[in-house]
């Protein structure tokens, strides 16, 4: 156990340096650096459409993983389960109103039947649909997030200062409102584009975390070697 320990170390220590580093850059874009305006809500700001969502990050960070370290097919999982689930809050909504969703549901079997199909046009697996699915399900649970815009009326939100301090004070909260008492609400163009980018930001940082792995493991390989008298 301990000789498997000590293999890991580098990876171990990587990911948890990084993990730091994306969730501080991920709240920080969101809630102070990339706002309508900060400290709104207590000290949070109220975030732009674009955003980056730190759960979509690990998701794609756990498929960089899942795909045997392939950035190409983790960016080819996000983009087709992106556009799945955006075919779904795009025309989900228009098969049934709030809170009806059965049109959601014949979109989400849609969608899902045709990754599945989309997996069968080349042989190897760079269209797999499992991966895919954990991506369509990141998008999906950010737009429940954000307020299921396009779905419940005012999803989006009113993206002002002054509106989101009135919701947060009017209680009981309307549906729709979103996560964080409106601050999260966004149009749904923005969520497929938050998540999107979110889910390749993941593959960045998976990226970055094999390469910081193998300069640690090289660092610890160097200084673990024994010194040798030289000849006199």
């Amino acid at each position: 156990m301990a000789a498997r320990l000590k293999a890991i170390a580098p990876l171990t220590v990587s990911i948890g340096v990084l993990a730091f580093v994306a969730t501080w850059i991920a709240l920080n874009f969101t809630f102070h650096w990339v706002t309508v305006k900060d400290g709104v809500f207590g000290s949070y700001g109220v975030p732009q459409s674009l955003q980056l969502a730190l759960p979509a990050i690990f998701v794609g960070w756990g498929l960089y993983f899942l795909l045997s370290a392939s950035f190409s097919k983790t960016v080819i999982a996000a983009l087709t389960g992106t556009i799945g689930a955006t075919l779904t809050m795009a025309i989900g909504p228009k098969l049934a109103d709030s809170p009806d969703f059965w049109g959601l549901g014949v979109m989400i079997g849609i969608t899902a039947a045709g990754l599945v199909v989309l997996s069968t046009v080349v042989e190897d697996d760079r269209f797999a649909p499992a991966p895919a699915f954990c991506a369509y399900a990141a998008v999906f649970f950010w737009w429940i997030a954000t307020g299921l815009d396009n779905f419940v009326p005012g999803g989006k939100g009113p993206h002002t200062a002054d509106a989101v301090t009135a919701a947060i004070t009017n209680k009981p909260l309307s549906a729709g409102t979103g996560a964080f008492g409106g601050l999260l609400s966004t149009p749904w163009q923005w969520v497929s584009i938050t998540v999107l980018a979110s889910l390749v930001l993941g593959a960045v940082f998976g990226l970055v975390s094999v390469w910081l792995a193998g300069v640690l493991g090289r660092v610890g390989a160097s200084s673990a070697e024994p010194k040798v008298a030289t000849p006199a």
